[in-house]
């Protein structure tokens, strides 16, 4: 331990050391972009890996990078490091990637019984940053993760599609060979990781020139660079599902206010420019797997005013993906993964699925009341999700409108509206809350619905 450590308790350095995860990657190329949770960096000659990582989920991402300094898009996966846990990977240059699996036991021994001669070529986890982290994670078990993450294993920001047509010989595949390929891809995700250390209460803040050696990293955002940008010199050189919710919404437009038959529909003579572009799918098992919202935002044989409530109030939608959960607060992880998948594994789809499951649960104004403990823990993770990326990113590019801002003044109305059946702890949360957005932020957090902007609800 060297003078990487000097703003660390030498206590609390030496505890890390000897109870911390080290993570071992072998053959990455200098100038490498490799992180993992909220830091990446440039690796040198002398990088081997990580050291005195926290037990409990993290998640760990590279990019190749050319001569040029051109970087390619971020690949990652994630991994429940448990106290002592050696992780050894081995990075191929030539397919720019891991290789598949884990190294082998014997491999893995080996490098155990010589990590003290190992120790000069691993840089220290930035403990500055965990609390953040854990903030950011803290409700995404084992079990929820294996529920979510692709089935092969990684989180790409650039994801492998294909062709419509091209899945036909691979949907052909036995149910048997996927089942195998469930439990492979779940049991290297996850191996021997049964459960994550919960963090000390300390981590829990609701309102809160060696290339190889480390100092204390400052985090930057910016809207270039969504995932928090460290600026140390730790290694060589500083660096600085949602689909179905958009069916719904036309659903609603649809069945209240337009007429289909204004709508140009395209014919074997006209097939218009849309049935000439190819449909591009995600390769099975590359996609991240989470909620599907329901096809249509209200029950079949709904009469016009059912349609209009449903439309308003997306209780029913929440309640139909809630039919294949554990539990409520499995919505409360998948926000979280959703969320950081494309905060740190800067996939987009992630950012899509995070929008539509936050305005999904915005606007269950009847699930309010029945879930307060659910919104309660909503509260206190949207708390730290939106202090981690700039306001200009919540702003529609087309419609030029804050979605987030309209989403919560929906959330604090229907919070306040159901104020009387909601425990008070919940309603003075909320308030907090919404006096916080609106003074870090400036948004009018208020919903007037008064005059010919209202919505109708038509009783036939």
């Amino acid at each position: 331990m060297i003078h990487q450590y000097r703003t660390m308790d030498p206590d609390v350095a030496r505890q890390m050391f000897e109870e911390g995860g080290t993570l071992v990657m072998l053959g990455m190329p200098i100038g490498t972009e490799f992180g993992i949770d909220l830091n990446f960096w440039n690796v040198g000659e002398k990088f081997r890996g990580v050291k005195m990582i926290p037990p409990g989920l993290h998640f760990v991402y590279f990019s190749a990078v050319n001569r040029q300094g051109d970087t390619a898009p971020r690949t990652g996966f994630f991994h429940v490091f448990e106290s002592r846990e050696v992780l050894v990977r081995h990075y191929d240059p030539v397919a720019e990637d891991l290789t598949p699996g884990e190294a082998n036991p014997t491999e893995v021994e080996s490098i155990r019984a010589s990590l003290q001669n190992l120790d000069p070529h691993l840089g220290a986890y930035p403990l500055e940053s965990w609390s953040k982290w854990v903030s950011l994670t803290q409700h995404i078990s084992p079990s929820e993760l294996r529920r979510m993450v692709p089935l092969s294993g990684k989180i790409c920001s650039a994801p492998e599609l294909i062709t419509e047509g091209e899945t036909d010989g691979i949907r052909k595949w036995s149910r048997s060979k996927r089942k195998e390929i469930s439990i492979e891809a779940d049991s290297e995700q996850l191996q021997s990781n049964s459960s994550i250390s919960k963090p000390s209460s300390s981590t829990h803040i609701m309102d809160s020139d060696d290339t190889v050696a480390s100092s204390v990293p400052s985090t930057t955002t910016s809207i270039e660079s969504i995932a928090p940008t460290t600026s140390v010199n730790i290694f060589t050189s500083s660096t600085t599902s949602s689909s179905s919710a958009s069916q719904q919404d036309a659903d609603c437009i649809n069945n209240t206010s337009q007429d289909s038959s204004t709508i140009p529909t395209p014919t074997p003579n006209n097939p218009g420019i849309s049935s000439k572009m190819p449909n591009m799918v995600p390769r099975p098992g590359t996609e991240v797997r989470f909620t599907k919202f329901p096809s249509k935002p209200y029950q079949d044989g709904a009469t016009p005013s059912e349609v209009t409530r449903h439309c308003l109030d997306s209780t029913y939608s929440v309640r139909c993906m809630l039919e294949g959960l554990e539990s409520a607060k499995s919505l409360v992880a998948e926000l979280q993964l959703a969320f950081v998948t494309f905060l740190v594994g800067q996939m987009w789809d992630g950012w899509e699925h995070w929008r539509a499951l936050l305005s999904s649960l915005c606007r269950a104004s009847q699930l309010i009341e029945e879930q307060p403990q659910l919104y309660n823990t909503l509260l206190s993770v949207l708390h730290f999700q939106i202090n981690e990326v700039p306001e200009d990113l919540f702003v529609d590019i087309v419609e030029s409108n804050n979605f987030l801002a309209a989403g919560m003044a929906t959330l604090f109305t229907n919070l306040a509206d159901a104020q009387a059946n909601l425990p008070p702890a919940l309603t003075r949360k909320a308030e907090r809350f919404r006096a916080h957005l609106s003074t870090k932020f400036d948004w009018d957090l208020s919903l007037e619905d008064t005059g010919e902007d209202a919505p109708v609800v038509v009783e036939l």
